[in-house]
């Protein structure tokens, strides 16, 4: 079996929020054993500029970049000295994996829980798989790739998307890989302001190559998806939580009402062993 002490990595958070952090990502038990492992960029004016800092501060070969919303289930170390071993093993050149995204086929892979959606995403099969986009709760990328996030890409969204299309630009591979997480989000209530200012960004920077995918709505030369998608969170807040609340009680997840802690989550999911 795959040690974790068979790879050298690190942790780095972007955080403005230092409770979260703790209730979260610094409470994995994988960091909570290291601490030296985890890197905080706390209050940074964006998640590129952070996520470069942290780079900078750092020396380890595989650089984990985390929300500080984001719990790493009892074990996740092993798992994660698994999928570089595989990612190895299949692509010499990889430079970043994600844990969900959409392959070039557009299709949804990969498998963490989201708090704000209230649900499990995606599933176990047809990974690692390659992929256009992946979603930002938490990004893997190699050190020795050169790889680096756009200093100029504003605020803290669409940066997966972006890192992605550089490493593959780069002649890189991009993965979606399986290290189930608990991503302990807020449901999304806008698309304005720090999104819609990185979409915006993107629309240029990416001009030659619209429409591009993300996970929330394709970047594209008229933006048209943006007004959609933004039409249709609008919708769903003015309905308020009911929708949700009856999505969870009718696929059984009655216990989440009694709003557990990340590791009973991760525990009831089956992402870790039995909880001591």
């Amino acid at each position: 079996m795959t040690s974790a002490k068979s790879i050298d990595w690190c942790c780095v958070a972007a955080v403005n929020q230092p409770r979260i952090l703790a209730e979260n990502l610094a409470a994995s038990p994988a960091l909570v054993a290291r601490p030296e492992r985890l890197e905080i960029q706390l209050n940074q004016p964006s998640a590129s500029i952070a996520y470069n800092r942290g780079i900078d501060n750092t020396c380890a070969e595989i650089v984990v970049f985390a929300h500080q919303d984001v719990y790493l289930p009892a074990g996740w170390d092993e798992v994660l000295a698994r999928c570089v071993l595989e990612l190895n093993n299949l692509d010499a050149d990889w430079a970043v994996a994600g844990l969900i995204g959409l392959t070039p086929e557009n299709t949804l892979r990969g498998q963490v829980w989201s708090t704000g959606l209230g649900r499990e995403l995606g599933g176990a099969t047809g990974l690692p798989a390659q992929a256009t986009c992946i979603d930002e709760l938490l990004i893997i990328l190699r050190r020795s790739s050169n790889l680096r996030f756009d200093p100029a890409l504003p605020s803290f969204h669409l940066y997966g998307t972006d890192i992605v299309h550089m490493a593959l630009k780069a002649g890189h591979g991009a993965y979606i890989v399986h290290a189930p997480v608990i991503h302990n989000s807020r449901p999304v209530q806008t698309l304005e302001g720090g999104f819609t200012e990185a979409y915006r960004y993107l629309q240029k920077k990416l001009v030659d190559e619209l429409p591009v995918q993300t996970l929330i709505a394709a970047i594209s030369t008229t933006g048209v998806e943006l007004r959609q998608e933004q039409e249709f969170i609008e919708k769903r807040r003015r309905r308020g939580q009911l929708s949700r609340i009856r999505r969870i009680l009718h696929t059984d997840w009655r216990w989440l009402i009694r709003a557990p802690s990340a590791r009973t989550i991760a525990h009831r999911l089956g992402y870790e062993g039995k909880q001591r």
